[in-house]
């Protein structure tokens, strides 16, 4: 495929960058309004969501998902572990990294909570058909897909 950008046609409303950022940060903003009193916050759901659902069971691996500092994740852990949310064992492999799990209170947070991320997203999808949103998520994710492959010669 011939190159999609030039630079004289390269602008933030067309950037994928730009786009991406815009829509991470405003659907960001209005799902933690929606966890408005909550003794949860939005972020420490992702959290328990990533570890309930294995995309992320330790802490590099939720920095690396959520874009967030180690040590800012270790002290959001250790206050889900307080609350009897999280659990965290050492692997027996490598007694460095310890392994996170969440309990049946914090799966039960995760899905009692879930109705607000989902009441957002589908106000905010509201005037689109299933297909285009069907078509979007998949286009999501060969996009993601892309940019977590190893680069090779060729990219360059």
């Amino acid at each position: 495929m011939a190159d999609f950008y030039t630079v004289e046609s390269f602008s933030p409303r067309v950037s994928l960058g730009y786009l991406l950022r815009r829509i991470n940060k405003l659907g960001i903003a209005r799902v933690e309004a929606a966890f408005d009193g909550c003794d949860i916050s939005f972020t420490q759901w992702v959290v328990l969501a990533l570890v309930s659902s294995e995309v992320a069971t330790t802490c590099t691996e939720l920095s690396r998902n959520m874009d967030h500092d180690k040590g800012a994740l270790t002290r959001l852990l250790d206050q889900l572990e307080e609350r009897g949310l999280v659990v965290r064992r050492r692997n027996d492999e490598d007694r460095r990294v310890s392994r996170l799990s969440t309990t049946a209170k914090g799966r039960e947070a995760v899905a009692d909570l879930a109705r607000r991320v989902v009441d957002v997203w589908n106000h905010i999808l509201r005037d689109f058909d299933r297909e285009e949103i069907t078509r979007l998520i998949d286009t999501l994710g060969r996009l993601l897909d892309r940019m977590e492959a190893p680069e090779t010669e060729s990219d360059r």
